[in-house]
């Protein structure tokens, strides 16, 4: 199931851009490291930080209905962690897509892929201080 996901997504994953709607807003590609996160990391102390979403289950277009109650629900899990986080987004490179996201900070890749599967996603977004943002694949 997972090299489907992946060779279905993997593209439009890479070639995605992430914004974190911080002040100044951040804009980042996975692969590729970004001084501007790693500023923001360091800001909050911490050396981790997840980019997530609950829109879309399993890459499949949910209504704008289904997606805000997904991402509310998903807003509430995040608060009671008490970590601070970001709205954001992912989109397309040529705007044929965008999903919106939470970035949370000093969020762990265990924690963060598990919330992923609860959501159901694909993939997330990981974010270490002083690497270049990197996919997770998430598997059934």
């Amino acid at each position: 199931m997972l090299n489907k996901i992946y060779l279905e997504f993997s593209d439009i994953y890479k070639c995605a851009e992430y914004v974190i709607l911080s002040s100044p807003p951040i804009s980042f590609k996975v692969d590729q490291r970004s001084p501007d996160l790693d500023q923001l990391m360091l800001r909050y102390g911490v050396s981790t930080a997840g980019f997530i979403t609950a829109c879309n289950p399993h890459g499949i277009q949910q209504s704008d209905e289904l997606n805000e109650l997904a991402m509310n629900q998903l807003k509430l899990a995040i608060e009671e962690l008490g970590l601070p986080y970001f709205s954001g987004f992912g989109k397309g490179p040529v705007g044929e897509w965008h999903e919106d996201s939470y970035l949370v900070m000093g969020m762990d890749s265990d924690f963060a892929s598990k919330l992923g599967r609860f959501y159901q996603q694909n993939a997330l977004v990981m974010l270490i201080n002083g690497q270049a943002p990197e996919l997770v694949w998430l598997s059934e």
